[in-house]
């Protein structure tokens, strides 16, 4: 038996290092094997240069692609963030500013083009920024009427004095 033989039986740990070498080796052997496939596959003197072209297109496509995506999603996000400012800004202006009745009136009447067929049926008064309707609306649209009213720039309040079409109600005249 020899030194070393000896000196790993008395320090218990025959093989163990020989075990760890070995993973090494054979872990370095396959990466060798696998770079030297790959350097010969694209190498090659017959198809070589294709390979390589082709790779060259593959990455060059690819990056493109990403390029692409990054600037869509810089591009919403900045759409994003200008939403956001001008909605503040708009909340802002909003709460600060006096609008003139004639404004609001005007904005109220062309708002209801787009809410009922029979706009013509619905008188508008704005004081103060209190809009007051007068009119017939069909009942379906009654609610939606005034709750979208209120969403308009402007306006403070509704004072709803709408006669539902079709009820034999009188329609109010204002003074």
């Amino acid at each position: 038996m020899s030194t070393q033989e000896r000196r790993c039986e008395a320090e218990g740990n025959c093989g163990k290092e020989a075990t760890g070498d070995r993973w090494i080796a054979g872990i370095s052997m396959i990466a060798g094997a696998a770079v030297g496939a790959t350097v010969m596959y694209f190498c090659d003197p017959h198809r070589g240069k294709a390979r390589r072209a082709e790779l060259q297109q593959k990455a060059a496509s690819s990056a493109r692609k990403a390029g692409h995506e990054v600037a869509t999603k810089a591009e919403d996000l900045l759409n994003r963030a200008k939403g956001a400012v001008a909605k503040a800004d708009a909340a802002f202006e909003r709460g600060e500013e006096v609008m003139d009745d004639d404004v609001v009136a005007e904005r109220v009447r062309s708002h209801l083009g787009h809410l009922t067929e029979r706009a013509s049926d619905i008188q508008t008064e704005v004081v103060s920024g209190i809009v007051v309707l007068h009119g017939t609306v069909s009942p379906d649209k009654h609610r939606h009427v005034v709750n979208e009213i209120l969403t308009i720039p402007g306006v403070k309040g509704v004072r709803d004095r709408l006669v539902p079409a079709g009820s034999g109600r009188k329609v109010p005249v204002s003074t």
